[in-house]
């Protein structure tokens, strides 16, 4: 992979929005993005919202730097202290085929890439961003199909605020507009969620989970768990083919319920981490 330089934002400061648009990008696939914070003080709690965007898709929004943290972490990706890692690839998956699928391929999807930084409390901030890069999927000779070029990583948000403690309470989780997308993780970030149950039609995936239990899984195959944050993982092991498909093979969509149990009230800011297309958003 090439690791390239993008642009500077025109404008960097603190209790602002730092915004870059650029078609540096165009002809690659992108791994992921690199934000390089300085200054005097800027840490990723700092920053209280990313955006990235193709083409008026959003494929990631409103998560904040330490949200995109805690994700890395759980992921078993070493915290560095100047630099915040958005990836669209997996760096933990099990093959280079896995790795690379949820590129986003700039040779299928020609447009600018548009980034948005909302900094908070910084003191005398500097933000750099780079990207991650590789030539196009299909020019990268590990098989991939025209279909397969054009899927791409996203993390569309859903917030869900049960008033008080509930018990198996079925909510939606956006996956996009459009069927067809595959779950790859969902994450909740909260309070007082306590464990978590994925039932797809009459097929029970994920059975009334406690945190505690879901950790001590997780653990076992190397990831991180996060206070706080309990995520929903269909490829704890690496392997992106246990993404859960949400259409049938005929195209129908499955009838996917997810359901929450909670201590008390809470507010849960959750991200789908999905493949999907840039249509589908």
């Amino acid at each position: 992979m090439d690791l390239l330089k993008l642009n500077a934002f025109p404008s960097v400061a603190a209790n602002a929005t730092c915004s870059l648009s650029t078609n540096q990008l165009s002809g690659y696939a992108l791994h992921g993005l690199v934000f390089e914070l300085g200054g005097t003080t800027f840490p990723e709690s700092d920053i209280t919202r990313i955006q990235a965007r193709v083409n008026g898709k959003d494929l990631v929004n409103n998560m904040s730097g330490s949200q995109l943290l805690s994700l890395n972490k759980y992921e078993g990706l070493p915290d560095e202290t100047s630099e915040l890692f958005l990836f669209f690839g997996d760096p933990t998956a099990r093959t280079i085929r896995g790795q690379h699928l949820g590129d986003v391929d700039f040779s299928v999807y020609d447009y600018p890439l548009e980034i948005q930084v909302d900094i908070g409390g910084a003191t005398a901030p500097t933000l750099q961003c780079y990207a991650l890069v590789g030539v196009p999927k299909q020019q990268m000779g590990i098989g991939y199909t025209a279909k397969e070029a054009a899927i791409i990583r996203a993390l569309p948000r859903t917030v869900i605020q049960p008033a008080a403690a509930v018990s198996l309470q079925a909510y939606a989780v956006s996956i996009g507009s459009s069927p067809g997308a595959r779950i790859r993780r969902v994450a909740f970030f909260n309070s007082n969620l306590t464990a978590v149950q994925l039932q797809k039609q009459s097929l029970m995936k994920w059975q009334n989970v406690s945190d505690t239990l879901n950790s001590a899984v997780q653990s076992q195959f190397a990831r991180d768990p996060q206070s706080g944050l309990y995520v929903l993982d269909r490829v704890m092991d690496g392997n992106q083919g246990e993404s859960e498909s949400t259409v049938t093979p005929d195209g129908k969509s499955w009838n996917i319920q997810v359901a929450l149990t909670t201590s008390a009230a809470d507010t849960i800011t959750t991200f789908a981490d999905i493949f999907t297309t840039l249509p589908g958003l």
